[in-house]
């Protein structure tokens, strides 16, 4: 699971229900890198039924109607802040700041939640509503950015769904498996990099519901945390040595709605280890990846994984 601020939330590819925090993420993107946007002045939910065209919503500048969608807002938020300043709360006032190029919104299910939707995009008239996304339907959030200084703001349009089939029964309990495959095999030293482990759950009761099984193939792993260690077979040098623990991890993976964990991991930093530690041995060589995750009420940690640094 996801947090915002050490605040467990759901991704929006995570099959979120209606009565959870659903985080709603953009990623900014400009020459091949993340970037910051100069400002974001905000974000604005609608329902997709009755948005099917941008020109619904968007007056002729591309812009947000503000004058004509009074009655189709179903929740705002305000523009950026420090993820530090996020607490839960019934007035929703900003979009997060998550890392470079990062931002997110959480739409509260848990709370009566209000925002504020202004009358221009730097404006600061407008008027308040309730957050009315409280149905399992599909939704666009609308993005308002501003994307370099002097530029003129533009709209971003994504999509999410809330749901309200996240809930199951069945008659026996669930046999599962659960494999894991690291996609990384070879990473050059002073790479910053995603290392991937891919995560299959198969369901092995022969008589479960195809439905439930399909479930499981999609957004079943939480609390994920990876372990990395530094091998060694020369004499005076540590077999092993904790470059990561999963402690050190546990807030930093990501897991996509397919179940894949990601972290995202710069090389440089071993060298600080390496370089406080005289049984560490060189920088590049072998080491091990663990993954360990939760399923339903089962903690799951992986085979050892290999990979080398060169």
């Amino acid at each position: 699971m996801v947090k915002v601020n050490n605040i467990d939330v759901v991704d929006r590819h995570n099959r979120p229900s209606v009565n959870t925090k659903v985080l709603l993420r953009a990623f900014f993107i400009n020459n091949g890198e993340f970037q910051d946007p100069i400002d974001i002045s905000g974000v604005t939910i609608f329902a997709a039924a009755t948005n099917q065209s941008p020109s619904s919503v968007l007056n002729s500048s591309g812009l947000i109607d503000y004058d004509n969608i009074s009655d189709q807002v179903l929740m705002s938020f305000g523009p950026s802040a420090a993820e530090s300043d996020y607490v839960p709360s019934p007035i929703a006032s900003s979009t997060y700041r998550l890392g470079t190029g990062e931002y997110g919104v959480i739409l509260d299910g848990t709370i009566d939640l209000s925002g504020h939707v202004p009358d221009t995009p730097d404006g600061f008239e407008g008027f308040r509503v309730a957050n009315s996304a409280t149905s399992s339907i599909d939704y666009i959030d609308v993005w308002t950015v501003k994307m370099q200084e002097g530029g003129n703001y533009k709209t971003i349009i994504q999509d999410f769904t809330l749901n309200d089939n996240t809930f199951f029964t069945t008659t026996q309990p669930i046999l599962f498996s659960a494999k894991s495959k690291l996609r990384n095999k070879r990473i050059v030293y002073g790479s910053k990099v995603d290392l991937t482990i891919g995560t299959e759950v198969n369901i092995n009761n022969t008589d479960i519901d195809q439905s439930i099984k399909n479930i499981f193939a999609n957004s079943v792993v939480n609390d994920a945390a990876i372990e990395i260690t530094k091998l060694n077979d020369a004499n005076g040098l540590s077999s092993r040595f904790s470059v990561s623990s999963f402690d050190d991890t546990e807030d930093l993976v990501d897991v996509t709605s397919d179940n894949t964990l990601v972290l995202n991991w710069d090389t440089t930093n071993i060298a600080s280890i390496a370089a406080a530690n005289e049984t560490f041995g060189g920088i590049k060589g072998s080491y091990e990846v663990r993954a360990k995750y939760t399923i339903l009420n089962q903690v799951i940690k992986s085979p050892p994984m290999f990979l080398e640094i060169r």
